[in-house]
């Protein structure tokens, strides 16, 4: 049967330091609405450095330099960046949606800082970097840690398999959906940011997904039972397998 998941009381949408919406309508202005000439320019980049405050150059060279990392660098560089968002990179109708769609036994991949896994009951979540402090805040939840192109579980483990704001920032995209879709047994559920790609970026992004369409062909072959939505500013993928 599958397992009803609820907000608990502790853990309810809404409480990000900057809503997940709110920053989805600062990048349509930034990306749709400036013209891509002004968003490639040194004056963009100045606005950025007034922004970050002296590490523009850092973030910056990250998607050229991304190819080349270890592993070690890879992770440190992530130690160093602020997450935007204190809570979680999803909105509210997002969550709200695969909380409806979630069935069985779950797992959460690119967990981030747990707040999504803290939703679900009976839980795994993974992701390359967790946080010791994951385990005493959401003491219902198995955290490992782990890496999305090799997954430490065996073929159809999970009912539902949920991956949320992640795959942008993986190089070996197509390694990570077929690990994505090896341990699924009923439903795989993706959530990437509908964005364009520029020069310039606040994100530390190296894949970008401007429209649905865009999702869909690095998905293919594609199942004949799937959808793809778009989600207050977010692209939600949903397919079910089996």
């Amino acid at each position: 049967m599958p397992a009803k998941q609820r907000f608990p009381a502790k853990a309810r949408p809404g409480v990000n330091v900057l809503n997940r919406s709110i920053v989805n309508r600062i990048r349509y202005v930034l990306e749709d609405l400036v013209p891509p000439f002004l968003r490639d320019s040194w004056l963009f980049y100045a606005f950025m450095h007034l922004v970050l405050r002296g590490k523009t150059r850092h973030y910056v060279s990250f998607r050229p330099r991304s190819p080349y990392m270890t592993a070690a660098e890879y992770d440190e560089f992530y130690r160093s960046y602020p997450p935007l968002l204190e809570k979680t990179d999803l909105n509210d109708a997002c969550i709200a949606r695969i909380l409806r769609e979630v069935e069985g036994q779950v797992i959460d991949i690119g967990c981030g800082r747990g707040y999504f896994s803290g939703l679900l009951e009976n839980a795994i979540a993974i992701d390359f970097q967790i946080d010791p402090k994951l385990t005493t805040r959401y003491p219902h939840v198995r955290f490992v840690q782990g890496a999305i192109e090799r997954l430490p579980f065996r073929d159809g483990q999970f009912d539902t398999v949920i991956c949320a704001h992640t795959l942008e920032h993986i190089i070996a995209f197509e390694s990570a959906v077929a690990e994505l879709r090896r341990i699924c047994r009923t439903k795989l559920i993706i959530v990437v940011p509908r964005e364009r790609e520029y020069k310039y970026s606040f994100n530390v992004h190296v894949q970008f997904f401007p429209y649905a369409h865009s999702l869909l062909n690095r998905l293919h072959p594609l199942p004949q039972e799937h959808t793809c939505e778009v989600v207050d500013g977010d692209l939600l993928y949903i397919e079910t397998r089996g």
